[in-house]
C-alpha cells in the first residue's frame, strides 16, 4: 500500500507542486561550456582527488563547464563547475560535476560531487553514476546508481555492467561528434520531462521576480499555482484520498511499520516522533528527540577512527557509513601541499549542535594516514580550504582567514 501511496504522491508532486527555483534548460554544450579560469578555487580544491583518479585511469579532459550566473535563478546554488573526459579509446565519456548548495534547514553550505561514466550505443546509453536524484531516463537506457565518491570504484562497476552489453559503443572521433551526441541526449531528456510536466516554463514575470530576489539575497518563495483544477486532476485527488483512507483503515494499532528510533553505531536513539519511512524522517529538520542530542554528540565525537586506511574508498566508506549519523550531512574536499602528498578532508555533521567532526588523511607512499581529527563549531566559521605548508596544516575560511593550525 505504501508503494501505491508514494507512487501517486510522486505523480501529484510533479504535477501540482508549486514551481521552485528556476534553471536554464536544456543545458546544451555551448550553454555551460567555460574556461579553466572561470572555475572557482573551491572547485579545484574540492575535486582535486577525483580529477587525479580520472587521470590515473587514462581519461583526458575535453571540456570545462559551469552553470553561468545569467542561467541560474536558484539562490541555494552558490557555486558550480565540471570537467568532461574521454578515455583513450574515445568510447567512454566521463563526467565530474561540483555544486555548492545552501541547505536551509541547517543554515550551512555543503559540497556535492557527482561522478558518471557513459557509453553510447545505437539506440540507448549505459551510465554508471553516484547521482541518486536524477530523473529516470527517457528511453531504454541502462542507468546503474552506486553510493560512492570513489572514481575508480564507480568506473569498475561501470565496466562490470558494460560486460553485459554485446554491442560496441560509439566512438567519438572528434570533439564535434561528442558535442552533437551530448546535445541530442540533453534535448531528448529535456523534451521528455517537459512532456511529463516535470519541468514547466517560467513566465517573464517569474523570471524577473526570481532575478530580483537573487540580487537582493532574499530567500526563494513559491510561485503561484498555475491553472485551475480540471476534472481529470480532481479524479486523481479522489483516488489518492480513497487510497489514503484505505491505508488508515488497515493500519495496525502498533504503528504498521512506523518507527520512533534510529540505530547508529550499535545503539538505539529516540526520534521526535514515529516516521513511516526514511524519507519522512530525513526531511524533518526536528527529527530527533532533543534529550538524545547530547548522547549522539558523545558517540560521534568519541568514536574511534583507524590510524590508516588502505585507500580512499575505505576511508570515505568509513566516514559515510560508520561516522555519519543517518539523515545528516557529510562533506569532502581536497587540499594543497608543498611536498607532493595528497590531502583528503572529510567532515560529518553532529546533529543540531552546529558542530562537525573533521578527519583529515594524508596520502603518501601508497597509504592514507590520519594526520588530524578534531571537532569544530560551524556556527560562525566554516572551513573552506586546507593546505600543508612547511609541515604545518592550515585551515581557512571563505576569506582565507586561518581558523586552525597544526604542526605535523
Amino acid at each position: 500500500m505504501r508503494g501505491c501511496r508514494r507512487a501517486l504522491g510522486g505523480y501529484w508532486a510533479t504535477r501540482f507542486a508549486r514551481p521552485g527555483a528556476g534553471l536554464w534548460m536544456p543545458g546544451l554544450w555551448a550553454e555551460t561550456e567555460c574556461t579553466r579560469e572561470d572555475l572557482s578555487e573551491q572547485f579545484w580544491l574540492a575535486t582535486k582527488p577525483h580529477r587525479k583518479d580520472f587521470e590515473e585511469l587514462g581519461f583526458v579532459q575535453c571540456r570545462f563547464s559551469k552553470i553561468k550566473g545569467t542561467h541560474n535563478l536558484n539562490p541555494l546554488l552558490r557555486d558550480s563547475g565540471g570537467v568532461s573526459y574521454l578515455d583513450p579509446t574515445r568510447r567512454y565519456f566521463g563526467l565530474l560535476l561540483y555544486r555548492r548548495i545552501y541547505h536551509r534547514h541547517t543554515g550551512r553550505e555543503a559540497n556535492e560531487i557527482i561522478i558518471a561514466f557513459t557509453a553510447a550505443f545505437q539506440d540507448n546509453d549505459l551510465s554508471c553514476t553516484n547521482h541518486q536524484k536524477a530523473f529516470d531516463p527517457p528511453d531504454r537506457s541502462d542507468v546503474l546508481r552506486v553510493s560512492s565518491y570513489d572514481v575508480k570504484f564507480i568506473y569498475q562497476r561501470f565496466l562490470e555492467r558494460f560486460q553485459q552489453h554485446s554491442e560496441t559503443p560509439r566512438q567519438f572521433t572528434d570533439l564535434e561528434s561528442l558535442k552533437q551526441w551530448f546535445d541530442a541526449r540533453q534535448l531528448k531528456a529535456f523534451e521528455d520531462r517537459v512532456r511529463r510536466r516535470l519541468f514547466i516554463p517560467m513566465t517573464d514575470g517569474e523570471v524577473a521576480a526570481a532575478r530580483a530576489r537573487l540580487q537582493s539575497g532574499a530567500p526563494p518563495i513559491p510561485g503561484p499555482r498555475r491553472g485551475r483544477l480540471s476534472l481529470r486532476w480532481a479524479l486523481w485527488l479522489a483516488i489518492i484520498a480513497f487510497i489514503f483512507l484505505l491505508e488508515i483503515m488497515h493500519r495496525p494499532l502498533h504503528g504498521g511499520g512506523r518507527t520512533d528510533t534510529m540505530e547508529f553505531r550499535g545503539q538505539q536513539f529516540k526520534l521526535s516522533k514515529a516516521y513511516a519511512d526514511y524519507d519522512d524522517y530525513k526531511d524533518d529538520p526536528n527529527n530527533l528527540d532533543t534529550n538524545e542530542l547530547g548522547r549522539i554528540e558523545q558517540v560521534m565525537t568519541t568514536a574511534k577512527v583507524p590510524a590508516t586506511f588502505k585507500d580512499r574508498k575505505e576511508f570515505i566508506e568509513f566516514m559515510v557509513f560508520q561516522l555519519t549519523f543517518p539523515g545528516y550531512g557529510a562533506s569532502s574536499m581536497g587540499g594543497v601541499t608543498d611536498d607532493g602528498s595528497q590531502l583528503d578532508f572529510e567532515s560529518v555533521e553532529i546533529p543540531q549542535r552546529d558542530k562537525d567532526r573533521v578527519v583529515l588523511v594524508r596520502e603518501a607512499d601508497g597509504q592514507l594516514k590520519v594526520v588530524d581529527d578534531f571537532v569544530y563549531s560551524t556556527a560562525t566559521n566554516d572551513i573552506r580550504s586546507v593546505e600543508l605548508k612547511n609541515r604545518t596544516l592550515h585551515y581557512y575560511d571563505a576569506h582565507h582567514n586561518i581558523l586552525r593550525d597544526k604542526h605535523l
